[in-house]
């Protein structure tokens, strides 16, 4: 039974050095292949290695911890179904383990098991320590927790963490219907064979012979082979971890993130409408207009975040509320379903700083992004009249009041009237109201103009 378990933490934390301890065999990119994660002693790319434990087969997917590297954790957590978050004994809890709690928690991972690494450089009492201060830290979030302390160095505790990890482990319940489709996290070409792909199946069945279409590029290719470690496969189907041959498409032009799926079956768009629950621990301001990075499904892009009213196509300046509807408005097309998950963070904020704003999931795609302005006008009763009241402020010549003529207004307390005509030259109305109101009393005049929206224009629409 294939089960995929993410690998996460602080950088220099000893996720790579656990993941070698644990693992039978190295996938695609496993363990720091790439020549700057030797260069620089880090991970810089998601690593998948495999072990076999009980009747699962369990593929590590080891993410980076350094800050500047969080996209590739958060791709890698939308492929998983539990994780080890490891905790270096000696230092205890970085700034990028509270990072991947947020990340696993938004990407709706409930299975956890926290692996306190490196506990043969310290002694018990410091252990002790950082297992008080990991169960303050992670309190209710997850509704399964483990605690393990091991040593990749000398071994100790490894048998302990492959038990819990069974007592844990629960066969997931995959998505074998519906059409294929797979998110890629490596590409490269093989001599003789062309382009190979790999990644994590989500959902459907695929076998050799089949058509697949990669997207957002729209690239078809039939698929000459499958692969699991280097096994042979006819077919594949959603769990597993593969490799598919797939001669016709130019390896040069995959990217992590594209997808792999059965032809015209995945939307490319450039907006998309969310539901996002906003992060707690999120210190900035949530505005329109607002560039950050966002990632749905497993791509990240550059998108621009435009708050609306809740239920509605109108825009809002800025909202405080902890749950939030909005249209994301990206810079270059990408594959969208709806129901995928998406992950909102501020790239431009500093590692010291919460940078996940919020997650949630695609509630629309719409062919054209039109939304709503408001136009907001405020004026004051100047005069009560036995039948009807004058307002000024609300324009500033007769032309102007002849135009807002028959609409509807109403009082800071909620009064509702109507503007009926222009009184003199300088701009005054006459209105009636449903109830008394009072002189000086504020008056709301709100109109909404419709526009298009694209990353970084608008249009006005009629």
């Amino acid at each position: 039974v294939p089960i995929h378990i993410g690998l996460v933490g602080h950088i220099d934390h000893g996720k790579t050095e656990l993941a070698r301890a644990i693992s039978e065999k190295v996938s695609t990119a496993g363990l720091d292949k790439h020549p700057q994660s030797k260069q620089r002693g880090i991970t810089i790319d998601l690593g998948f290695t495999m072990f076999t434990l009980g009747d699962f087969l369990v593929t590590l997917v080891d993410a980076p911890g350094h800050a500047d590297l969080i996209r590739s954790v958060v791709a890698g957590a939308n492929i998983i179904d539990a994780a080890i978050l490891v905790v270096a004994a000696d230092e205890g809890a970085g700034i990028q383990t509270g990072e991947h709690i947020v990340v696993l928690k938004s990407m709706g991972i409930q299975n956890l098991i926290v692996a306190i690494t490196k506990t043969d450089t310290v002694d018990d009492t410091r252990i002790d320590a950082v297992e008080r201060q990991m169960k303050d830290i992670i309190g209710a979030l997850f509704s399964n927790v483990g605690y393990v302390r091991v040593s990749a160095k000398t071994g100790e505790g490894l048998d302990h963490l492959r038990e819990l990890l069974l007592r844990k482990l629960e066969a997931q319940k995959r998505q074998i219907d519906g059409p294929f489709l797979m998110p890629i996290d490596h590409a490269f070409s093989v001599k003789g064979h062309g382009t190979v792909v790999t990644g994590t199946v989500l959902r459907g069945k695929l076998s050799t012979g089949k058509t697949v279409q990669l997207s957002p590029q729209g690239d078809i290719s039939r698929v000459r082979s499958i692969q699991t470690f280097g096994e042979e496969r006819s077919e594949t189907s959603a769990g597993d971890r593969v490799g598919l041959n797939t001669p016709d498409i130019d390896h040069r032009i995959v990217r992590r993130g594209n997808y792999l799926s059965e032809p015209d079956t995945l939307t490319n768009s450039k907006h998309i409408i969310v539901r996002l629950q906003r992060n707690e621990l999120y210190r900035g301001r949530v505005t329109k207009g607002l560039i950050l990075s966002a990632t749905v499904g497993m791509p990240s892009a550059t998108a621009e975040l435009v708050p609306l009213h809740d239920g509605t196509s109108v825009m809002l300046e800025e909202t405080t509320d902890s749950s939030i509807m909005a249209a994301l408005l990206f810079q270059e097309e990408v594959p969208v379903e709806l129901g995928m998950r998406v992950l909102l963070m501020r790239t431009d904020f500093p590692p010291t700083q919460m940078r996940i704003l919020g997650s949630g999931e695609v509630i629309k795609i719409p062919k054209k992004l039109i939304l709503k302005r408001s136009i907001r006008r405020i004026g004051r009763v100047s005069r009560i009249r036995s039948e009807d009241v004058l307002i000024e402020g609300l324009a500033s010549k007769k032309e102007v009041a002849e135009s807002i003529s028959g609409s509807h207004v109403k009082t800071l307390r909620g009064v509702k009237g109507t503007l009926k005509q222009p009184f003199g030259t300088r701009g005054v109305m006459v209105a009636r109201f449903e109830a008394p109101v009072a002189d000086s009393e504020e008056v709301i005049y709100e109109r909404f103009v419709e526009e298009e929206l694209a990353f970084g224009h608008r249009r006005k629409i009629g």
